[in-house]
């Protein structure tokens, strides 16, 4: 591999234009093992969702499951991001894959009952925390600084697909056809074929970006560990806001999951077999969304873009939200009836819900790519592990109240109800998003640092 890639390297130090990221080898190895890691991580999380629903029938239990996916992992993300920047990421990312397919052929020999779903979720989750980081860490040793943007939005767009993989179709359908068994040899397959590509990821291709300098070198932060890059983090505004639009936007994501099943039956009129019709205009616009990713942040910056798009998502919710009042009103103007598919009928809600989660999509892929692009540009190369890794506790700390919460309030309230109160996540991404800027949360931030400052 070794010739294609000096060839790769050579051609992205030209003055010239730069060849498209996707004609990089070495990063190709990349964002393959990442594509089918996240898809059978996908399968495996949608698959227990979908045994503990119909064994149980408790929207509670439904959340327990999310929780359980996010919680371990945010309190391994403590200790996971100093062992990213410590040791060789790609064979971390082998080791991590390899036990994670190891744990789905352990679980198929077991009895498969509720105790043995919950513990296969936290084993799993518990090694989510190394993989993600590192393989993030890893984007600006294969590729220039220029084609940081490009190279986050074709990662993006591989997550986006292996969620459809997961979620949308292998989870739902060999639950239904083939059985559990067959569903967690497929996912302990795919976990291993992501750890024998992880292992062919070359390192040091091209040097990581220089970082950031000091404004005063003896200001430099001496700590160590993850309090090094919280130092970082509270220095450097953008990257600041990156980790925070980022964590609370994956922090809202479990909350939406729990509460799809409820929300196709209750609201839409639908089956939870028919959400694979329902979600297709919201890949459509991630798909748009990271086609002209590029091109927007040329003339508005990425840091602009990332907030405009959690803007826009924070929107779209809430209207998801207000379907009833919108198919009311937009119901007879758009004449919506009901739409026999053949294999499946569209309700008008659903019809409603299509429109909205069109620029639904385009907005996460917005927020994702940019924020992605920040960190991988504004961070030191060997601290982007412990920065990732502090996103990923963001997140899994605080989707935790919404998941409680919103998992018990559907036993006694709308899920609409429920749904529409779920952007509180968001609005707290904006205020941690402005921590350090002019105004009442910036003043906050700054008397909390001079209290810290020795």
């Amino acid at each position: 591999m070794a010739p294609d890639s000096a060839t790769t390297v050579d051609a992205e130090d030209g003055d010239d234009a730069l060849p498209p990221v996707h004609l990089n080898r070495d990063f190709r190895v990349l964002w393959l093992a990442r594509t089918l890691g996240q898809t059978a991580a996908n399968t495996a999380q949608f698959g227990s969702l979908i045994v503990i629903v119909e064994e149980t029938g408790s929207g509670f239990l439904s959340s327990v499951v999310v929780l359980s996916w996010v919680l371990p992992g945010a309190l391994v993300s403590v200790l996971s991001g100093i062992v990213v920047d410590a040791v060789p990421k790609t064979w971390l990312l082998a080791v991590a894959n390899g036990l994670r397919a190891v744990g789905c052929f352990v679980f198929i020999t077991s009895a498969q009952g509720t105790e043995e779903v919950f513990a296969l979720v936290l084993f799993l989750s518990a090694l989510g925390p190394f993989v993600g980081p590192a393989e993030s860490a890893l984007v600006p040793t294969l590729v220039r600084r220029e084609n940081l943007t490009a190279a986050n939005a074709l990662l993006n767009f591989m997550r986006y697909m292996a969620q459809i993989a997961g979620l949308v179709v292998l989870a739902p359908l060999l639950t239904r056809t083939a059985g559990v068994d067959v569903l967690f040899v497929t996912t302990g397959s795919l976990f291993a074929a992501a750890a024998v590509y992880s292992a062919l990821i070359p390192m040091g291709v091209i040097a990581p970006h220089e970082p950031l300098e000091f404004p005063d070198e003896d200001a430099r932060p001496r700590a160590r560990g993850l309090r090094e890059a919280r130092q970082f983090l509270i220095e450097n505004r953008e990257v600041w806001q990156a980790v925070v639009q980022l964590s609370l936007l994956a922090a809202l994501l479990p909350l939406l999951l729990a509460l799809i099943p409820i929300y196709l039956v209750e609201a839409l009129d639908q089956r939870v077999s028919d959400l694979p019709v329902v979600i297709i205009p919201a890949v459509v616009g991630m798909l748009l969304g990271l086609r002209l990713v590029a091109g927007i942040a040329r003339g508005r910056g990425v840091g602009g873009l990332a907030r405009a798009g959690l803007v826009v998502f924070i929107a779209a919710v809430v209207a998801l939200s207000l379907v009833d009042v919108l198919e009311e009103s937009l119901g007879s103007a758009l004449s919506l009836t009901r739409i026999d598919l053949g294999f499946v009928e569209v309700s008008p809600e659903s019809q409603i819900v299509m429109i909205i989660l069109l620029p639904m999509g385009f907005a996460f892929s917005l927020v994702n790519v940019a924020a992605n692009a920040v960190l991988n540009a504004r961070v030191p190369g060997g601290m982007q592990g412990r920065v990732f890794a502090l996103q990923s506790v963001l997140a899994g700390v605080a989707s935790v109240p919404p998941l409680l919460a919103g998992g018990g309030l559907t036993e006694i309230l709308d899920v609409r109800i429920v749904l529409g109160l779920s952007p509180v996540v968001l609005v707290l991404a904006w205020m941690w998003s402005h921590w350090g800027t002019p105004g009442p949360v910036g003043a906050w931030r700054r008397r909390a640092l001079q209290r810290s400052s020795p």
